[in-house]
C-alpha cells in the first residue's frame, strides 16, 4: 500500500512555529499511520532541522530564488517526482494548526481535489489576474474563474499525479515568480478545470472570511455552535493583518486582534456588496 504525504515549508522566521506549534498539533491530533511528513527547507537553522528530523519529519532542501509562495509548489513537485505516494496534503506551515484528526480525508474522494473556498468576497481574482499574468492567459483564466468562489491554496488535498500536474502548471503560467499571490490564481484556474469537492470550512478555517465567526476558549478555536475546528488558518499577507495575535498551539496562545478582525470583516462585506451591485 502506498503511503500518503503531508507537505509544508518554512524559513528560519517561522521554523520555531512549525516545530513547536504546527508539528506539535499535528502529532497530537492526527493519526499519522501510513503518512509521511515533509518540510521544504528555505533557510531553517540547524537546530530547527535537527528538531524536525528528531520527530521523523523529512526535510527537503528548497531552491533559493523566487518568492516562497510560488517556489513551494515548484519544490513540492520536484520532491514528489522523486517519491511516490497515493495522496498529498499540501498545507501552509507558518499560520496553521491542527485541532482534530483529518486523516480520513486521505481516504475519501481520492481521485479529485479537495479544497475549501473563502466564505466572503475579497475581489482576489480581479486584482491578481490583471497584475500578474500576460495578456493572452489573463482572458483564459478569467473565463474559468469568474463568478466562482476563491479557493484558498493554504490547504489542498489531492491525488499524487494531479498535484504534480498542478505544480508544473504553476511553473509554466506564473510570469513574475518573485511576486506574492499568483500561486492562488493558478490553483483556482487549474482546480476549476479539474474534478474537485469543496470540503467543510472546518478543514481550513480562515477567521477573517468566515461570516459566522468563531469562539476561543483556553487557546482552542471553536465554531459558534461549539464544534472544535479541525484546521485553524490565521491567514494574512503580513503578520500585521492576521486576525489572531500570539497564534499557536496551547492554552496561553490565541487572542483576537479585535480592530484588525472587525475591520477586515467590514471590508469584505463592502466588497461583496460592491461586486453584487456593479458586476
Amino acid at each position: 500500500m502506498l503511503k500518503n504525504v503531508i507537505i509544508t515549508c518554512s524559513d528560519e522566521k517561522y521554523g520555531d512555529f512549525v516545530v513547536n506549534h504546527w508539528l506539535a498539533s499535528l502529532k497530537d491530533n492526527v493519526n499519522l499511520k501510513n503518512i509521511d511528513v515533509v518540510v521544504i527547507d528555505y533557510g531553517l537553522t540547524s537546530k530547527q532541522k535537527k528538531s524536525l528530523k528528531k520527530n521523523q519529519v523529512m526535510v527537503f532542501r528548497g531552491m533559493k530564488k523566487y518568492h516562497i509562495v510560488n517556489k513551494r509548489f515548484f519544490d513540492a513537485g520536484r520532491f514528489l517526482k522523486q517519491n511516490l505516494y497515493d495522496q498529498v496534503l499540501f498545507i501552509d506551515g507558518g499560520d496553521t494548526i491542527f485541532q482534530k484528526d483529518i486523516s480520513c480525508l486521505f481516504r475519501e474522494n481520492k481521485t479529485i481535489f479537495r479544497v475549501v473556498p473563502l466564505g466572503m468576497e475579497v475581489l482576489f481574482f480581479e486584482w491578481f489576474i490583471s497584475n500578474n499574468f500576460e495578456k493572452g492567459i489573463k482572458e483564459k483564466i478569467w473565463q474559468v474563474v469568474k463568478n466562482k468562489p476563491v479557493i484558498n491554496a493554504g490547504v489542498i488535498f489531492a491525488p499524487y499525479k494531479k498535484f504534480i500536474n498542478l505544480c508544473l502548471k504553476m511553473k509554466k503560467l506564473i510570469k513574475d515568480k518573485d511576486a506574492w499571490g499568483p500561486d492562488q490564481i493558478v490553483v483556482n484556474y487549474y482546480i476549476y478545470q479539474s474534478k474537485y469537492k469543496f470540503l467543510d470550512n472546518k478543514y481550513n478555517y480562515m477567521m477573517s472570511t468566515m461570516p459566522k465567526g468563531f469562539i476561543i476558549k483556553n487557546g482552542v478555536f471553536y465554531e459558534p455552535d461549539g464544534k472544535k475546528i479541525a484546521i485553524v488558518h490565521n491567514a494574512g499577507q503580513i503578520d500585521l493583518t492576521r486576525p489572531i495575535k500570539n497564534f499557536g498551539y496551547g492554552k496561553k496562545y490565541n487572542q483576537i486582534k479585535h480592530l484588525i478582525y472587525h475591520a477586515k470583516k467590514t471590508q469584505y462585506k463592502i466588497l461583496g456588496w460592491y461586486k453584487k451591485t456593479f458586476s
